[in-house]
């Protein structure tokens, strides 16, 4: 069987257009294999690209996420410790306010005393404490407010008969006090203070404490 290809004007007899066939169909297979194994390269390529973006898109989410976390935890942190230190300063401005309000309601009960029978013995009792290391021998001034005057010589005759080994005197110049005694030298070289301030100096760190107990 013969066929014929015409071109550049002249004609070529084909002995064999099966064989010719069977070339075409070869040559377009193999077309068809080239084109499905760049098909399959491209793919292998698009996927192995694709994993590698997936990858790094997993990193990112994760660095994104743990970046989150800590600024989460700081923004945390901040919140908490600015919370606690406001209620650490509430806490403070609080025992603040009791101590103070406690202090006044001590000073004003210890000021009262002055009209209490026994005031001039509870006057004696903080002169003695107030003497107590004293040694023998040493001259005393007793001290105190200007409201309590009249209770000064009593309080140093009483204070001699409790002490008879010290000079004891009464000084009529009042001391800076709202009440209780003031002992010191006549020269001012020492001074022993039982004033309302000191006793109250002496319980507030107890008072403190309870008050902080309670908050």
């Amino acid at each position: 069987m013969t066929g014929s290809i015409a071109g550049d004007g002249r004609n070529y007899e084909v002995r064999n257009p099966e064989k010719l066939a069977s070339l075409k169909n070869l040559l377009l297979k193999k077309a068809d294999d080239e084109r499905e194994a760049l098909l399959e390269s491209a793919r292998s390529e698009a996927a192995s690209w694709l994993a590698e973006q997936n990858a790094a898109l997993d990193r990112m989410v994760e660095q994104i996420h743990a970046e989150a976390v800590k600024r989460a935890e700081e923004i945390s942190k901040r919140q908490i410790s600015g919370a606690e230190m406001a209620r650490t300063k509430e806490r403070l401005r609080l025992q603040n306010s009791l101590l103070d309000e406690a202090v006044g309601m001590l000073q004003k009960e210890l000021t009262a005393l002055r009209i209490h029978p026994s005031y001039p013995a509870v006057l004696a009792g903080l002169a003695l404490e107030a003497a107590e290391n004293l040694p023998a021998g040493t001259e005393v001034r007793i001290q105190l407010a200007s409201e309590d005057e009249a209770l000064g010589e009593p309080l140093a005759a009483r204070l001699r008969e409790k002490r008879p080994d010290l000079s004891v005197s009464f000084a009529p110049d009042a001391a800076p006090i709202l009440g209780g005694v003031w002992l010191s030298a006549p020269d001012g070289s020492w001074r022993s203070p039982a004033d309302w301030r000191e006793v109250i100096a002496e319980v507030k760190d107890a008072l403190a404490e309870r008050i902080l107990s309670l908050l």
